[in-house]
């Protein structure tokens, strides 16, 4: 599992994502990593791991990452999970510490979609409901910030400053969405989640791109068609940066540019970069026949 790194303002991500053989997508600034796909040594120090579900391409590195950050005496990860999936993966890194003869410490956590979970300094971190065809969620890193009131912002510097001493209410604190890593879903993530429209930055899963797949396939296993984007393009007008993850193992690196290029609108294909990794190549037509379900 080779990653990849990509940059958008102050933020570099590490990671790697192909539809049905791995995903998985960290932050180095807050050592926060975004499903485990099989797992990897260079994400061993990252602490917080945000399961979106359980499909083995998402989360089967989990157990590794565990295993080596407590062979390496660092401190036991947070790993937050879907609350339905707790209790059958609690099993199931138990039931490796048998096969290992050796019992790694983790802090396993079930999401409440209430709860805000901190970060550094003014940044915390939400889960969001997903559409997927098992258990899942996405999740929203939020900044909270200090901003002049909009009835304000028109006023020189000078009288801003004066009104400022009289009265402090003319501050409010606002709650701004970072960044919103989708997971497996289908496009109710982006239509029914207003703080998803509302992101800076947007990492939306992306499997199917062709007419050999259509929107009711992908829309069957829990996915987003490239045509739904297009679809629903007024959505993502307020979105600064949207990386597309999870494209099908079938389609080549040139066959990804080539079709957004041609079924986005030019304004959002220039803000979309899809996450893909520099080995991703050609894919043989034979290899092609061969992916049933991806």
């Amino acid at each position: 599992m080779n990653l990849t790194e990509y940059h958008y303002k102050d933020f570099k991500f590490i990671g790697i994502s192909e539809g049905g053989i791995y995903t998985c997508v960290g932050i180095p600034r807050f050592k926060l990593l975004f499903d485990t796909g099989i797992g990897s040594p260079s994400l061993i120090e990252y602490n917080k791991i945000l399961l979106t579900h359980g499909h083995l391409d998402h989360a089967s590195g989990l157990a590794y990452l565990i295993s080596q950050r407590s062979l390496r005496k660092l401190p036991p990860p947070e790993v937050y999970v879907p609350r339905e999936i707790y209790q059958p993966l609690d099993e199931i890194l138990k039931l490796w510490h048998k096969i290992e003869n050796y019992e790694s410490q983790y802090k396993l956590i079930p999401i409440d979609f209430n709860a805000h979970y901190d970060l550094e300094n003014q940044f915390y971190f939400k889960a969001l409901q997903s559409f997927h065809r098992v258990a899942s969620n996405g999740y929203v890193i939020v900044q909270i910030k200090k901003k002049l009131k909009a009835e304000y912002k028109h006023l020189p510097g000078y009288e801003i400053a004066k009104i400022k001493n009289q009265n402090p209410d003319i501050i409010e604190t606002v709650h701004e969405a970072v960044l919103v890593f989708s997971g497996d879903t289908q496009i109710e993530f982006v239509l029914k989640n207003e703080i998803v429209q509302k992101a800076k930055i947007l990492f939306l899963e992306c499997t199917y791109i062709c007419d050999e797949r259509p929107i009711e396939r992908a829309r069957k296993w829990g996915h987003i068609h490239l045509y739904e984007i297009a679809q629903y393009s007024e959505y993502f007008k307020d979105i600064e940066k949207l990386f597309l993850i999870h494209f099908s193992p079938r389609y080549s690196k040139k066959e990804i540019y080539e079709t957004l290029k041609k079924v986005l609108p030019e304004w959002l294909y220039k803000k979309t970069t899809p996450f893909l990794s520099k080995e991703r190549k050609e894919t043989p037509f034979a290899f092609k026949n061969l992916l049933i379900e991806i």
